[in-house]
């Protein structure tokens, strides 16, 4: 399973890799671009941030920085597929937070790590 994410991810970033480099400097994928590209491509990004987050609790035995642990533990229970379905969700319920990283919506739609803000007007 996680050979098949890592050659999604591969796939995918190869792929991406024009598109990517002519947005000039890296910067972190937000719903501008999410909105644009493949189910392919967000499946390769989800499985490329879930075996880093993998990689980085297992080498640091367990003591990785919180959002690794927060994505181990909050997404395990999901497939990538729900993930994507979940992100895909909040750009389309929220056109106004396009600018909101994918990591960002992860954390907060996909886990407990990250609670979302309350609503205004709510105690």
């Amino acid at each position: 399973m996680k050979r098949v994410a890592i050659l999604l991810g591969l796939a995918a970033w190869l792929g991406l890799a024009p598109a990517v480099a002519a947005q000039g400097p890296a910067k972190l994928w937000d719903g501008n671009f999410w909105t644009q590209i493949s189910l392919d491509a967000k499946l390769g990004y989800v499985g490329g941030i879930g075996n880093l987050a993998d990689f980085e609790t297992a080498a640091s035995k367990g003591r990785g920085s919180c959002v690794s642990q927060a994505f181990v533990e909050g997404l395990k229970n999901q497939t990538p597929n729900q993930i994507v379905a979940k992100v895909d969700q909040y750009y389309a319920d929220h056109p106004n937070k396009l600018g909101a990283t994918v990591i960002e919506v992860i954390l907060q739609q996909c886990t407990t790590v990250c609670p979302l803000p309350p609503k205004e007007g709510a105690k």
